[in-house]
């Protein structure tokens, strides 16, 4: 159900939209991956989710490197691809990178050991792709400061 901000003139509700992040061009964002494997938590564990997820990565990434396309790839994991769609869409993407699966792994993990909750797992992923992308090496102050 959306998360709802106002009304329109005949008293509808109108969804809310949520920016958040970089713009996405390639699919799905990381912190909708990890929203998506903390959903799957009747699944199995969130250290199991994470070992099987690193699995099925690696597949996918020999597959692309013996030349599969992704139709082929789906055919390969169809399990995959039907529970971790999002993930599919971002590892197969052309800007997929692996430091952002990495860092979203490493916290699905630390959330399973109860080191980590939710809420904290997205604030650390939210503060790592801010320093990549918003704000790269070398910026100084907060993102759109004043130009010098």
């Amino acid at each position: 159900m959306p998360r709802l901000n106002q009304m329109d003139a005949s008293g509808a509700a109108i969804p809310r939209r949520r920016q958040r992040g970089p713009p996405k061009d390639d699919g799905p964002g990381l912190e909708e991956s990890l929203q998506q494997a903390e959903r799957r938590t009747l699944d199995f564990p969130a250290t199991e989710r994470a070992a099987y997820i690193r699995a099925m990565v690696s597949r996918v990434m020999e597959l692309r490197r013996a030349g599969r396309d992704l139709d082929e790839i789906k055919e390969q994991l169809p399990e995959f691809v039907r529970d971790y769609p999002y993930l599919f869409e971002m590892v197969t993407g052309q800007e997929f990178d692996p430091a952002n699966l990495q860092t979203m792994l490493a916290m699905l993990e630390r959330m399973g050991q109860g080191s980590l909750s939710h809420h904290q797992a997205t604030v650390i992923v939210g503060q790592r792709l801010a320093s990549k992308y918003i704000r790269p090496s070398g910026g100084q102050g907060p993102p759109g400061g004043g130009a010098s």
